[in-house]
């Protein structure tokens, strides 16, 4: 496929101009680079997937311990503190799971919550009701780093990561800050167990996937 119209009209126009404009207008050059945008994008999917996974489900452990009740999200300490932000991501996350026709259990809630949900979660809102509870998440940080701001800014950081990975965006424009990127997220992963990132080593394909893309570059 390489007539133009037709890929800005399946892509569109606004996704797949800056490609263009990058390869100075150079159409084989902008798909290529396209496609290996999206190899790379695929290539950090089990790393954000293991963080993701493990943040919410440690964050969940501590929220059950803090409220002592399994379905904190409901109690009404819990939406006492809250904002408005999560109380509304709490009630979408119940009618997807109503629309599913399916029971609302714990787990399922919890699963449904957005990774933004969980991030916010570190917000300065939350300094003294909730972060005395929520650093034990972290249980392998070094303490002299384990700070609510520090890891406010690392996740956030990630999670704009892993909105543009998975809303199809670009993200190749800064191949040594994509490195970096990689580099945040195992080491999140690794507060919240030191096993992860050697359980995790074989579905870790980014570099892989960064130097094919740079050979590729080279040989154009």
């Amino acid at each position: 496929m390489d007539n133009i119209e037709i890929i800005e009209r399946i892509i569109s126009k606004e996704r797949f101009e800056p490609y263009l404009k990058y390869h100075k207008n150079d159409l084989l050059k902008a798909v290529s680079h396209y496609k290996s945008n999206i190899l790379i994008s695929e290539s950090f999917y089990p790393l954000l997937a293991v963080l993701e996974i493990g943040l919410r489900n440690s964050i969940d452990y501590q929220l059950t311990r803090r409220f002592n009740n399994r379905e904190w999200y409901e109690d009404k300490d819990f939406v006492k503190i809250a904002t408005r932000f999560q109380i509304d991501r709490i009630s979408q996350a119940r009618t997807n799971i109503y629309s599913e026709k399916k029971e609302i259990t714990p787990g399922k809630l919890i699963s449904e919550l957005s990774f933004g949900f969980w991030t916010s979660l570190f917000d300065v809102k939350f300094e003294m009701s909730l972060w005395k509870y929520l650093r034990l998440a972290f249980p392998y940080c070094p303490k002299a780093i384990r700070k609510r701001k520090t890891m406010s800014s690392k996740l956030n950081s990630i999670r704009k990561l892993r909105n543009r990975v998975f809303h199809h965006e670009a993200i190749t424009w800064n191949l040594n800050v994509l490195n970096l990127y990689k580099d945040e997220i195992i080491q999140g992963i690794e507060w919240l167990n030191r096993d992860l990132p050697e359980w995790i080593a074989e579905l870790n394909h980014v570099e892989e996937a960064i130097s094919r893309f740079k050979r590729q570059l080279a040989d154009d």
